[in-house]
């Protein structure tokens, strides 16, 4: 009898997420699906909010959790698995007028910044003053007040951009080249022992 391993992520379509039915869909999703497979595993995959994956996976209640951004912090409550794959992060505006090439000049310049609440996107955006910063529960909350002008900013990854974009009418969304930036992701465990089995797959 395979043994089960339970994994979280937190939904972010198109690499994970529940479709109209219930089920599980999406390219990162299918990527670990196949791989715990290989390694002789039967597979049980939840996704829920960020926070709850995470304290999930300190408490030991999920085995692992994918899509991962790596912070010091992290690294000293469960195991970093080798790069799982690299995601590119873009800067987006609904002012096309806003031309700025660093993320020092959105402090200089007073500029209201939309983030996904918990979410962790790198020194460079994380030290940004948190009075500028605009929390949003979901990506498509966030694209709509920068499309709306509500906020000046947003923080996206660009294939969940490309992804809302395909679905929603927002006519007003402006990427700034200048700031898009790549990002490594990767799966986090619970287990020392089950990382390294991960690792030598």
């Amino acid at each position: 009898m395979k043994k089960i391993i339970n994994i979280g992520a937190d939904p972010f379509p198109p690499y994970q997420y529940y479709d109209e039915d219930g089920s599980l869909k999406g390219s990162d999703y299918e990527n670990i699906k196949n791989k715990f497979e290989n390694m002789g595993y039967e597979v049980n995959i939840v996704l829920d909010e960020w926070k709850i994956i995470e304290d999930n996976i300190v408490n030991k209640k999920l085995d692992a959790a994918f899509q991962v951004q790596y912070t010091k912090e992290r690294e000293s409550k469960y195991f970093f698995s080798n790069l799982f794959r690299n995601a590119i992060t873009e800067v987006v505006t609904g002012n096309p007028e806003i031309k700025i090439n660093s993320y020092k000049e959105i402090e200089e310049n007073k500029l209201t910044l939309g983030v996904i609440a918990n979410y962790t996107y790198g020194d460079d955006i994380d030290n940004i003053d948190s009075s500028l910063k605009v929390s949003y529960k979901d990506q498509t909350e966030l694209l709509k007040a920068i499309n709306d002008k509500v906020v000046d900013l947003g923080i996206f990854d660009k294939g969940v951009k490309e992804y809302i974009l395909e679905k929603e009418e927002f006519s007003n969304i402006h990427s700034i080249k200048a700031l898009e930036f790549i990002r490594p992701l990767y799966v986090v465990f619970s287990n020392e022992s089950l990382r390294n089995e991960w690792n030598e797959k």
